[in-house]
C-alpha cells in the first residue's frame, strides 16, 4: 500500500492571549454584500482564506456573512475584533451606494473617514478618472479612496499596478475588495507584511495528516472515531479526528492530523483505523478530489 505524509509548518504559541490549536493567531473571516445573503454570486473569498491559514498556522475560527447594513457590520467587527487577533473582511469597498464597508468598520472604532490623497493619487495615475468621468460620477469614484482615519490606521500598498490598498485598522482588522481576483492577490502579496506583524516564522512546528477511505458509514464508525480522539487527548491536545461523507460514492474518509513530534501515534491511529474500519490510506490529493466532487 502507499504510504504518504502530507507535511506543512505552522508556529507554536508564543504568547498567552493566542490559542494553542494550529499556531499562534486566532484568525476571523466578514463575507460583506448582500449578493452573498440572496444567492446572486458565491463566496469564494472565505474558502481561500481558510486556505490560507490553513498553510500558514493561523488558527482560523470564525468565517461571519452580513449584508450591506451598517448595523450589522458595526456589530460584527465590534464582536470579532474583540474575539480574534487577526480579521479580514472582504466585500463592500465599490463606488455605489451599498459600498459602506469604510464607513462601517470606522465607526466601529470611532473612527472618522476621509478622502485618502496618496490613495487619489494612485488612482488618478493609474485609471486617469477626470478624463472619462463626468463630476458625479468621479465624486462616486473617489469614494472608494474615503478611508478610516486615524493614528491606528495603516494602508498597505501590496502591487505597485493596484490604487487599492489593504486598509488596516489596530494591526488587526484588514479590509480588502470582494473581487476574488483582487482578494487573493492581494491577500497573498501581503504575506510577507503578515508574518512580520504576526512573526508568523518564528519557532515553526511540523504538523502531518493521514487520510483513510472505509466504506462503512457515519454512523458505524462514530464510536471508533470517538474512542480514538478520546485517546488521543490523553496523549496530546494538538491531535484532530474527523470524518467527512462523499454522498453518492459509497464511502467516507477519515481525517488524522497532528504534529511531526506525535507521528508515532499518529500512525497507530491510522493503522487502527484500516484495521478495525475496513479502511485503506489515501493521499490528500485524492481526499481533495473527493471532497470536491471530482472523482467517482
Amino acid at each position: 500500500m502507499f504510504k504518504s505524509i502530507t507535511k506543512f509548518t505552522v508556529v507554536k504559541p508564543l504568547l498567552r492571549r493566542y490559542s494553542s490549536e494550529m499556531g499562534k493567531v486566532n484568525a476571523a473571516c466578514l463575507i460583506i454584500g448582500d449578493e452573498i445573503l440572496n444567492g446572486k454570486v458565491v463566496d469564494l473569498n472565505s474558502t481561500f482564506f481558510a486556505k490560507f491559514c490553513y498553510h500558514e498556522g493561523i488558527a482560523l475560527k470564525s468565517i461571519m456573512t452580513v449584508g450591506d447594513d451598517e448595523d450589522q457590520i458595526v456589530r460584527a467587527v465590534k464582536e470579532l475584533s474583540s474575539r480574534y487577533d487577526f480579521i479580514v473582511t472582504t466585500g463592500g469597498i465599490g463606488p455605489t451606494h451599498d459600498d459602506i464597508t469604510y464607513a462601517s468598520i470606522a465607526k466601529s472604532f470611532d473612527l472618522p473617514c476621509k478622502l485618502d490623497e496618496e490613495t487619489k493619487k494612485r488612482m488618478q495615475e493609474r485609471s486617469n478618472p477626470e478624463k472619462r468621468l463626468d463630476s458625479e460620477s468621479l465624486k462616486d469614484y473617489y469614494r472608494m479612496a474615503t478611508l478610516p482615519t486615524g493614528n491606528e490606521v495603516k494602508k498597505y500598498y501590496v502591487a505597485d499596478d493596484l490604487w487599492v490598498p489593504i486598509c488596516a485598522i489596530k494591526n488587526k482588522v484588514y479590509i480588502l475588495p470582494g473581487i476574488p481576483q483582487l482578494f487573493e492577490r492581494m491577500l497573498t502579496s501581503f504575506l510577507p507584511t503578515l508574518k512580520l506583524i504576526y512573526d508568523l516564522d518564528a519557532d515553526k512546528r511540523e504538523y502531518v495528516r493521514y487520510f483513510v477511505k472505509t466504506k462503512l458509514s457515519e454512523s458505524e464508525i462514530s464510536r471508533h472515531l470517538r474512542t480514538y480522539q478520546s485517546e488521543a487527548d490523553a496523549h496530546s491536545d494538538d491531535i484532530k479526528i474527523g470524518s467527512y461523507p462523499h454522498f453518492g460514492m459509497g464511502f467516507n474518509t477519515i481525517s488524522i492530523l497532528g504534529v511531526l513530534d506525535d507521528d508515532n501515534c499518529l500512525r497507530s491511529i491510522r493503522d487502527r483505523a484500516i484495521g478495525e474500519l475496513e479502511g485503506e490510506e489515501i493521499t490528500e490529493e485524492e481526499e481533495s478530489e473527493y471532497s470536491n466532487g471530482n472523482r467517482l
